[in-house]
């Protein structure tokens, strides 16, 4: 993919940094899965000769080989040191780990000019985008929308050669982690939150269905995050610190966001899709502060 530009505010001249973003129609490709490839790749089964079959034997002789030396290893380790080098073997082979969940934003452009990624974020709200401006650093960029697949979000990005991709990486609790037990219950409920905005943007954008169903959903996800944020709440009666008290307040944005949706919004489509992005960005903040 090619190099995204970076905008000078001496050379601005109206949205057309944003490229064909000005068409309407362009904007229901939030939901890329209609631009993915059918292509398929056939695989001939000329390619499954014996050569080969005896070429991966030879290689996977290697490495039980290999590894069961290095257990001999860590049993004479044991012997002679008394160490419990095996134990932390089988540990670290049979350990879980929490993978962080990674978010792909699309942008339209990245500045320094802060400005001028708001005014560039006011035209991508009129045409159906977020418009959300992320701040990392000194730069800022103006996103069109945020996807989980990150095919999808390639499929935007390659549209026009100043759009470009921002990752939003959020750490996720380790399950065995009695620090961050008390997310246990409610740590999936931004997640759920984005997409329901996400999904119910696009089907409202391409007609799927209307306004009124569009606030059903909302109304139904906005319900689970009340009872989420009653449920947090009890739990951590009497144990509030700085970090119970950050996540509780995540949890009120994210409840806000649909609120304001749901009341005050002149704009289903560009809304929702703006909250999608706050509610992604304000929950890896967090995460990298007291999880990762």
């Amino acid at each position: 993919m090619k190099e995204p530009l970076v905008y000078d505010h001496n050379r601005y001249d109206g949205y057309t940094v944003l490229g064909r973003i000005s068409s309407a129609e362009e904007h229901v490709v939030e939901d890329a899965r209609t631009h993915r490839s059918t292509q398929r790749t056939e695989i001939s089964e000329k390619k499954k000769s014996n050569k080969v079959h005896s070429g991966k034997g030879r290689v996977l002789l290697t490495i039980l080989i290999t590894i069961f030396a290095f257990s001999l290893t860590l049993v004479a380790a044991d012997i002679l040191s008394g160490r419990s080098s095996i134990s932390q073997y089988v540990a670290l082979i049979t350990r879980k780990h929490d993978e962080a969940t990674v978010y792909y934003c699309v942008y339209a452009m990245k500045t320094e000019d802060m400005a001028l990624a708001y005014k560039n974020a006011a035209a991508v709200r009129a045409e159906g985008g977020a418009g959300y401006v992320l701040k990392d650093q000194n730069t800022f960029y103006v996103v069109l929308n945020a996807y989980s697949d990150e095919k999808d979000a390639k499929a935007i990005a390659e549209k026009e050669v100043n759009y470009a991709i921002y990752e939003i990486r959020s750490p996720a609790p380790n399950s065995e982690s009695e620090k961050l037990s008390y997310l246990s219950s409610t740590k999936n409920i931004y997640a759920e939150s984005y997409h329901v905005l996400y999904q119910s943007a696009n089907d409202l954008a391409s007609g799927k269905y209307g306004e009124e169903d569009m606030k059903r959903s909302l109304q139904k996800q906005r319900e689970k995050i009340i009872a989420a944020q009653e449920t947090y709440a009890e739990s951590i009666r009497g144990i509030e610190d700085n970090a119970r008290i950050e996540y509780k307040v995540l949890l009120a944005e994210i409840r806000g966001a649909f609120d304001n949706l749901l009341e005050n919004s002149n704009s289903l489509v560009s809304d929702a899709r703006y909250y999608s992005v706050m509610i992604l960005h304000a929950y890896s903040l967090f995460a990298e502060k007291h999880i990762s």
